[in-house]
């Protein structure tokens, strides 16, 4: 496997797509109406929010609400390791893609992981948002030479038994990246329903309730280090599939622990990050604006979790409508003049999927 180099005693996995995951994965579903103010600065990092080509409307599309998830997943095998992480889906957002099609697609809009491996190849391969704040610098000797050792502090994840004598129910706490955060910005009790059988499940049985599984990514801003907090110029599509053969219905606790809110009012107040805003007060009652405290959930035990090759859409409006203009002239037996000779000529969307051409053409080398 190949590494990127952080320094002389630091190194992180490149894990490039496909992958293979096992994990169990905690999900509450909620539903939000499109003409309810989408709470951005529970859905966003900080870093995403200030990003207008990844959260501004304008750039990358309406959201128009419906069906949304919060999912902590706790990863028992991964091509990076073990790691924990909270992603948060609040959704449909409406676009007009690159391709000038219009488009219907969930996004992860805010993901919070335990691992730094992880952060940069999720970026790096599938445009998910994820992210670590505050760097530090710490300098060290190595070999007798001073050398500048970069640290990023992660998201902490806390699973605590309610019940001493079994591991369920758990109380699941989730802190930002920050070391001074001293109160968990999302909690949520877990308490299976004993009298129900585990059963199998699958992400893909959704699309026969004609709701799409895909989530289309915005491009990302690039942080600090850039090697690490990769930023992208394309749109990346890619469809997740989740299954397991043990999947239980949970009741699912959301109510904040006072402390918890006192903690963010506390954050405002020292002014400990720009977009802490008061109107959390309400918010973090039940975490979402206007969510019941009690919901119906699920837990995938044994879950295995597939992230595909993503489809890079990077092309503008302008280059696919010369591509339909080309694939008509194509179609017509027309042939393409290049460097004062006539070639054979096939098209290819990104990602290599062909656009078609006459049995005779081959690739046009560029």
């Amino acid at each position: 496997m190949s590494t990127y180099t952080l320094s002389p005693e630091r190194s992180l996995p490149l894990a490039p797509a496909p992958w293979t995951c096992k994990a169990t994965v905690y999900v509450l579903s909620f539903y939000h109406s499109a003409s309810s103010t989408l709470p951005l600065e529970i859905v966003y990092d900080p870093f995403e929010l200030n990003a207008e080509s990844f959260s501004s409307e304008k750039e990358t599309g309406k959201y128009i609400g419906g069906l949304g998830f919060a999912q902590i997943v706790r990863y028992s095998e991964s091509p990076v390791g073990t790691y924990d992480e909270l992603a948060i889906l609040p959704g449909f957002f409406s676009s007009d893609g690159p391709d000038g099609k219009k488009r219907r697609d969930s996004r992860i809009t805010g993901i919070w992981v335990s691992q730094e491996a992880t952060l940069m190849n999720g970026r790096r391969n599938w445009n998910i948002p994820k992210y670590a704040t505050r760097l530090h610098v710490l300098l060290c000797y190595v070999n007798a030479n001073l050398n500048t050792v970069l640290y990023r502090h992660l998201a902490r994840f806390k699973f605590t038994p309610l019940d001493p004598s079994t591991s369920s129910p758990v109380k699941v706490e989730v802190f930002r990246a920050d070391p001074r955060s001293t109160q968990p910005f999302f909690s949520a009790s877990i308490h299976p329903i004993s009298y129900l059988p585990a059963f199998p499940m699958s992400s893909t049985w959704l699309s026969y309730l004609g709701i799409s599984t895909y989530i289309l990514q915005p491009p990302l801003p690039e942080g600090d280090p850039s090697e690490v907090v990769v930023g992208s110029e394309d749109w990346k599509r890619s469809n997740p599939i989740l299954k397991t053969k043990r999947a239980k219905m949970v009741w699912i606790d959301m109510k904040q622990s006072d402390e918890g809110r006192k903690g963010v009012r506390a954050a405002v107040a020292q002014g400990e990050g720009a977009t802490l805003l008061t109107k959390h007060e309400e918010v973090y009652e039940n975490w979402w604006p206007g969510m019941r405290r009690w919901h119906l959930g699920m837990i995938l035990e044994d879950a295995i979790l597939k992230l595909g090759e993503p489809k890079a859409i990077g092309l503008t409006s302008e280059h696919y409508s010369l591509i339909r203009l080309l694939r008509s002239e194509l179609a017509a037996g027309v042939r393409i003049k290049r460097r004062g000779q006539y070639q054979p000529v096939a098209l290819f969307e990104p990602g290599g999927q062909s656009l078609g051409a006459s049995r005779t053409h081959t690739p046009l080398i560029r």
